[in-house]
């Protein structure tokens, strides 16, 4: 059975191709949960989602983590044909006639245990994840006009609902409902549930007008960074400029000069946005000059006007690696051979740096500028490339990779350890967690601990590194610099921007461990770059399986992860 489990997760990777076997199987109902809820997930990953299969499962009222998969297949895509069901759901006696009075704090594995595409079936947690999924589902995008009073009231009940995650959900769809979702949404500015508030105040900019009068009496329910600067931003895109804005632009807390920034992101009125980011280019911390770097660049893939493409020019030579990898970044969409001189200048400056970012985007930018127009490139140039020393960051050679001028360079292949380095691994992590030992981690934050189950046996260098680099005090001081109410809580960075890391990297260990709530993740820039940064779940993020590599899981401590928000420091993580 757990090979049929597999293989319908796999058909859900395959897609479109796949449709006609995930929906014959879908056909014929499974008795065993776990093989059910997969399917339900191959389902969530196809366009459109075929909701007329979903509908049974729907009704699985006696199986309630069936029932949820279905909702969360729907709900993942806001499918606007599956609306009218969860609606329906929604009223039926099982949720209509009463809300829940207690909270399960999350599963319970059992240490040692190898839970993998079992671990969605949860069933005493199916009725809060199927609740969570209607509220996620019935936004105004998905409802339209045609369903949008049947599905307000519902959503106004999931907004006072027990859990958190229903109400996190809840609040967020809330939002899309203009004034009709007004009064609901600031009132969970004062939600007991700090994650709850935040949600709120990244919800109200479509909903308030522009006068500061009306955004004073929010901004006085929470005092921290967060929930302030969320609010900051949704005013902003209201057309609200509140005192903060000029006041935190002189902020002694760089944290508090980025949140400008962020707020001045949201801005529909693009000159006032450049005009905050220009202003903070000579900013003397660096973590604010690359985000006003990332702010001035903007998304945009038309030609760059004259001004930014000079300010990314001298963002070349700025010491801070990453503004450099920033300004690089923005040049790359418009690679071409008159700006290549300055990128290779650029690229020899960050050989010394900690970091790898600007080296692996100065040779991307090398490559993509000679694939575009080699010919344009000087003799001089083409001499300084092609005597470039090949680096030794497998991550900065693929790059490189197939492009004629850097032929010389080797293969993207990862640097090899030797033979007992693996040996040392197998006996020290491996074997003992495949005799029950695992290997545990405490967490210990200003919110409490969390304490964790590391999984030796599925991802041992993930989990030497981890260990390794919590031993030596990495950790100890960090924040998570990053917190998605209801998604993830995410550590590991020194430089508290995101940006940060070991200065080197590992290789991804995908494995069949699923995204549960509480798993522990690798965060990834791309294929193999995992480092230092990680990230555990709030809730179940099926659509991350197999994509990043999972090692270890909470055991104890759901409170306090629950109750992180971004910002939140790490008094250290000790490990035996």
């Amino acid at each position: 059975i757990r090979t049929a489990r597999e293989a319908a997760w796999a058909l859900g990777e395959i897609g479109a191709p796949a449709r006609s076997a995930i929906l014959r199987a879908l056909s014929k109902p499974s008795f065993d949960d776990a093989l059910a809820i997969q399917l339900l997930f191959a389902a969530s990953k196809l366009r459109p989602v075929p909701v007329g299969e979903l509908r049974p499962y729907l009704a699985l009222s006696a199986r309630p983590s069936v029932q949820w998969a279905a909702s969360y297949a729907i709900a993942r895509s806001r499918a606007a044909a599956g609306v009218r069901d969860l609606i329906a759901l929604a009223n039926s006696p099982q949720f209509a006639s009463s809300a829940p009075t207690t909270i399960a704090a999350g599963p319970t594995p059992v240490p040692g245990s190898i839970p993998a595409s079992e671990a969605y079936a949860v069933s005493s947690l199916g009725a809060q994840r199927t609740r969570a999924e209607i509220a996620r589902a019935l936004a105004k995008t998905a409802a339209g006009d045609s369903l949008a009073d049947k599905a307000l009231p519902i959503l106004l009940k999931l907004a006072k609902d027990p859990h958190p995650h229903v109400r996190i959900n809840a609040v967020r769809s809330l939002g899309s409902y203009a004034a009709k979702g007004r009064e609901a949404v600031a009132a969970a500015t004062s939600d007991a549930d700090a994650n709850v508030r935040i949600a709120a105040a990244q919800s109200l900019g479509t909903l308030i007008d522009s006068s500061v009068a009306s955004w004073t009496p929010l901004w006085e329910r929470d005092t921290s960074l967060m929930y302030r600067s969320s609010l900051l931003a949704s005013a902003v895109h209201a057309g609200a400029m509140l005192p903060a804005l000029r006041e935190w632009r002189e902020h002694a807390d760089w944290h508090y000069r980025v949140a400008t920034l962020n707020a001045f992101g949201a801005d529909t009125v693009k000159t006032r946005t450049a005009e905050a980011a220009n202003a903070m280019l000579k900013d003397p911390d660096g973590r604010v000059r690359a985000a006003a770097y990332g702010l001035l660049g903007g998304n945009d893939t038309t030609a760059l006007p004259a001004a930014i493409h000079s300010a990314m020019i001298a963002g070349l030579r700025d010491d801070d690696f990453y503004v450099r990898a920033t300004a690089i970044g923005v040049l790359s969409s418009h690679a071409t051979a008159a700006d290549a001189a300055q990128v290779l200048a650029a690229y020899n400056k960050s050989l010394s740096d900690s970091g790898n970012d600007a080296r692996i985007a100065a040779i991307s930018y090398l490559a993509s500028a000679w694939k575009r127009d080699s010919a344009a490139f000087s003799s001089s140039l083409r001499q300084q490339i092609a005597t470039l020393k090949a680096s030794d960051d497998p991550l900065v050679r693929a790059q490189a990779e197939s492009t004629s001028i850097f032929s010389s360079w080797p293969s993207t292949s990862g640097n090899p350890r030797p033979l007992s380095w693996y040996e040392n691994l197998v006996r020290t992590y491996v074997i003992p967690a495949t005799r029950g030992q695992t290997q545990r981690a405490t967490i210990k934050t200003v919110r409490g601990d969390i304490v964790l189950e590391l999984f030796g046996a599925d991802a041992p260098i993930t989990v030497w590194n981890f260990m390794n680099l919590a031993r030596t005090g990495y950790y100890r001081g960090t924040g998570f610099h990053r917190v998605v109410p209801n998604f993830v809580a995410q550590d590991g960075d020194p430089r508290d921007d995101g940006n940060g890391g070991p200065g080197y990297a590992i290789r991804d260990e995908m494995n069949p461990r699923r995204y549960e709530r509480g798993a522990l993740g690798m965060a990834l820039s791309g294929p193999d770059t995992g480092g230092s940064q990680y990230f555990i779940t709030h809730s179940p993020q099926p659509h991350l399986d197999g994509h990043y590599t999972v090692f270890g899981r909470v055991i104890r401590g759901y409170q306090a992860l629950d109750s992180i928000v971004q910002g939140d420091r790490i008094l250290s993580i000790t490990v035996q």
